[in-house]
């Protein structure tokens, strides 16, 4: 990585505290719900789903926490997202950029970007109930979001990086003065 690129990606600390949180959990929920499952309490279908539910959240958090791909790189030749889009998103695909800051105690903000319909078309977003931090952005019909909750930088950090190469500048123009 060179002194003008950045690359996010999730925090490790919080990402493996979430996997493990979820797999103590489902260890207990199997534990008292067997018993109470055993005693007539409540049904073994009801178990089953609870701990079935929460050991694929803790299976998913420890699949994030061990994958060390950047979310995002910003560089000279636009925007990466590696596990999203096959190609960089060029500077001049970009039509607005924006951040947003959290409320919660722990987040980064949300990233917005708008983008050329060409550009939104090679860009997979994924649900964020699934733990997938680049989305669809609500309300455009080309925009996509980055949360930036549980990664290693805040949407303001992604915000400044991109402010060196967007709105991209004409090369000619540039070497003119």
């Amino acid at each position: 990585m060179n002194r003008h690129e950045l690359a996010v990606r999730r925090s490790r600390v919080i990402t493996g505290l979430n996997a493990a949180m979820a797999g103590l959990v489902a260890v207990a929920a199997a534990w008292f719900g067997i018993g109470d499952a055993m005693a007539g309490g409540t049904s073994w279908l009801a178990v089953a789903t609870v701990v079935t539910l929460l050991c694929f959240y803790a299976w998913t958090g420890a699949r994030h926490f061990l994958d060390a791909r950047p979310l995002l790189v910003v560089g000279p030749d636009g925007l990466l997202l590696p596990q999203h889009a096959e190609a960089p998103i060029p500077w001049d695909a970009i039509q607005r950029v924006g951040a947003s800051r959290s409320f919660a105690l722990v987040g980064g903000g949300r990233l917005d970007l708008d983008l050329t319909p060409e550009a939104f078309a090679g860009v997979r977003v994924g649900q964020r109930l699934m733990g997938d931090h680049v989305v669809k952005m609500v309300g455009s019909p080309f925009g996509i979001s980055l949360l930036a909750q549980g990664l290693d930088r805040p949407a303001s950090d992604m915000l400044a990086a991109i402010g060196q190469y967007w709105p991209a500048r004409d090369a000619a123009a540039d070497a003119t003065g």
